[in-house]
């Protein structure tokens, strides 16, 4: 009677072992796959948006990457970080570090010379206007 005993309890103690593996293993993955970010320019724009500029490095072998978003301005800069991790994207992706940009009133006008990822111009309240080039 006690070795059927030992055996449920064997069962219990391996599935919550590989449940816990499991979550690990999921968390480690999960943050190898999250890029860093750092903001490295922040600008309102009007009285309902910020313009958020982010740098992200992949790695040594890679260029850095640097996104543009427009967020909420009343919300924060941990808030805007977390909902970055949590799939916020960008309108702007590009490769170029030196994005020129002007504010004018509800509008941002943007020169890129470089690479271009991602572009989106829909943004709300505020028209994003792009002069792109590859050199």
């Amino acid at each position: 009677m006690l070795s059927v005993q030992v055996f449920k309890n064997k069962w219990l103690y391996l599935s919550v072992a590989i449940a816990l593996v499991g979550y690990g293993l999921w968390r480690v993955v999960d943050n190898f796959l999250y890029l860093e970010q750092r903001i490295i320019h922040r600008e309102s724009i009007g009285s309902f948006s910020t313009l958020y500029i982010t740098e992200s490095s992949a790695g040594a072998t890679t260029s850095n990457v640097y996104k543009y978003y427009l967020y909420p301005g009343k919300s924060s800069e941990e808030n805007f970080l977390k909902e970055v991790r949590n799939g916020y994207e960008p309108f702007l992706m590009t490769t170029a570090s030196d994005v020129k940009f002007s504010i004018e009133e509800n509008a941002i006008h943007l020169k890129v010379a470089g690479d271009i990822f991602k572009f989106n111009n829909v943004a709300g309240h505020t028209f994003i206007y792009l002069d792109a080039s590859p050199f």
